[in-house]
């Protein structure tokens, strides 16, 4: 996969318009995942963010829709086809999707957390936020954690359209911004702790790293910076160099600045420190070679619905 230079200078108030980027979505497939750890946080970074293809999302809309008449329907099947619809770009029909739900299912916090996703994709900022903060409230703790981040992402994209400035003062989380604040942590098993240093909430990868997975996070310039940030912060600098050219590729103002530092500390031993341009051209391969790792599940998987198997694909 290759990356043009030209998006290194995206105008800041450009990145505002990335709503799909704070999706998170409830269907069946996200409810698999119990957990996200440091395993899975290395995949995403690398180009291994497993997302399914177009022909999926159309073959489950024809496969889930007739199930929602029968009288014994399970109420995630209105999930599933509602997350295919958004996954397609249909986000209106979604959105009918889950007021059907809610009419025939009320009160379900998974009802409440899709709509808040959907709203956001539509660009309705204060519904999304009005459901993603319902959803909290009916189940603070799902999710694994990701809808705070929701949350706090459209918070600061409502910011940020006011002031698009800001871009360079403060990232989504409130962490600081200033590299030497976070290059002495070292290692995240023995860190020296310093009173300056914020305390990183447990799930705040799994929360970033689940938003680029099962939404479209992976577009957003914002989280991938947030998440370099974290990484950073939590002593894994190698890993939040990764974030960080995803970041710089999608438009964000401070990412090289950041990778800049992280490349230095780590190379510090080292006899002859690499240009960024190598050290950049390593990364971008690595990613298109996770990339194509995640083309050739889809192609597995599409293989065997046009072999009819459409039950031991989408899993009901």
């Amino acid at each position: 996969m290759k990356f043009a230079c030209s998006l290194l200078v995206v105008p800041a108030v450009l990145l505002l318009f990335v709503p799909p980027a704070l999706a998170c979505l409830w269907d069946s497939d996200t409810l698999k995942e119990e957990s996200i750890g440091l395993d899975e946080v290395a995949a995403v970074v690398r180009g291994r963010i497993l997302k399914h293809s177009a022909t999926f999302y159309e073959r489950k809309v024809v496969y889930t829709l007739p199930l929602l008449e029968r009288e014994d329907v399970k109420p995630e099947r209105y999930d599933d086809l509602a997350v295919a619809y958004e996954k397609l770009g249909r986000t209106q029909e979604a959105i009918a999707t889950m007021e059907a739900k809610e009419k025939r299912f009320p009160g379900l916090y998974t009802t409440v957390a899709n709509l808040g996703t959907f709203h956001a994709h539509a660009g309705d900022y204060p519904r999304a936020l009005e459901e993603l903060r319902r959803a909290l409230v009916l189940n603070p703790d799902a999710h694994f954690g990701r809808e705070k981040y929701q949350v706090k992402a459209i918070e600061y994209l409502q910011r940020l359209a006011a002031t698009p400035e800001l871009i360079q003062k403060e990232e989504f989380l409130g962490l600081p911004l200033e590299p030497d604040r976070y290059l002495f942590v070292m290692n995240p098993k023995k860190t020296v702790l310093r009173k300056e240093q914020p305390e990183l909430p447990k799930d705040v990868l799994q929360g970033l790293v689940g938003i680029i997975r099962f939404g479209s996070g992976d577009k957003s310039p914002h989280l991938w910076f947030s998440l370099g940030i974290s990484l950073a912060w939590s002593g894994h600098k190698n890993l939040a160099i990764r974030a960080m050219r995803r970041a710089e590729l999608l438009g964000h103002p401070l990412a090289r600045e950041h990778a800049g530092e992280l490349i230095r500390t780590i190379k510090a031993y080292s006899k002859k420190t690499p240009q960024w341009a190598e050290i950049a051209a390593e990364l971008d391969a690595e990613w298109a070679k996770g990339q194509d790792q995640v083309q050739q599940k889809q192609h597995q998987e599409d293989a065997l619905l046009a072999k009819g198997k459409d039950k031991q694909v989408f899993g009901y």
